[in-house]
């Protein structure tokens, strides 16, 4: 009888064992394959779990101008054309290459960011003394945005006294100053008006 419930109980051992090689090469087959069917079952609730816009998502759209202020441009809950899109959809409506920025900052809040290749309104009225091809030049913005150039003064660098030629080229890289030094800067080098600015201009000749 011992023996009877022994080959039973074999029989059962090899049983279960061919079943478990049998659903493992199952899946496997499927799992690593790519053209399988089970992935393709896999694949869209998978993608179920993406962060997608909803009728609750807020949505913030904003303006960074080239001084790094923001502007707000629209806050309120979803409208109907982003309704449902994810990441993927919405960065093709709004693209990176046009200066856009997508970022779901959690799951019920999305930020819409724009770089616009201009100063903010305050900004946009600040000009600052520096350096272009070796003579004293008049930037557009506050000191440390070197991009744009409003004219260049027939003064050579080289003709300043060199302290205050020093303090051109500190400003020309001011993002290497210390704090300390960057304020001293710019309360020498940075104007809120055209009228401040050409006032310090006219004043030139003192650093020759």
């Amino acid at each position: 009888m011992s023996f009877y419930k022994n080959c039973v109980l074999a029989g059962a051992l090899v049983l279960i064992l061919f079943i478990s090689i049998g659903t493992g090469f199952f899946w496997g087959r499927y799992v690593y394959q790519p053209d399988s069917r089970p992935v393709e079952i896999i694949m869209p609730v998978l993608n179920l779990f993406k962060t997608r816009v909803t009728a609750e998502t807020k949505v913030y759209k904003e303006k960074k101008y080239l001084c790094g202020d923001l502007e707000k441009v629209s806050e309120g809950y979803t409208s109907g054309e982003l309704l449902h899109m994810d990441k993927k959809a919405l960065l093709e409506k709004f693209p990176a290459a046009e200066g856009w920025t997508v970022v779901f900052t959690n799951p019920g809040m999305l930020s819409l960011t724009l770089k616009a290749e201009e100063f903010c309104p305050l900004h946009r009225k600040f000009r600052h003394i520096g350096i272009y091809n070796g003579q004293v030049a008049v930037y557009e913005g506050p000191l440390g945005y070197n991009d744009r150039v409003l004219r260049v003064e027939n003064i050579m660098v080289e003709s300043l006294h060199p302290d205050y030629r020093i303090k051109l080229e500190q400003a020309m890289d001011l993002q290497k100053q210390s704090n300390i030094t960057a304020e001293m800067l710019r309360a020498e080098l940075e104007f809120s008006s055209d009228e401040t600015l050409n006032a310090a201009l006219e004043n030139m000749d003192e650093h020759v």
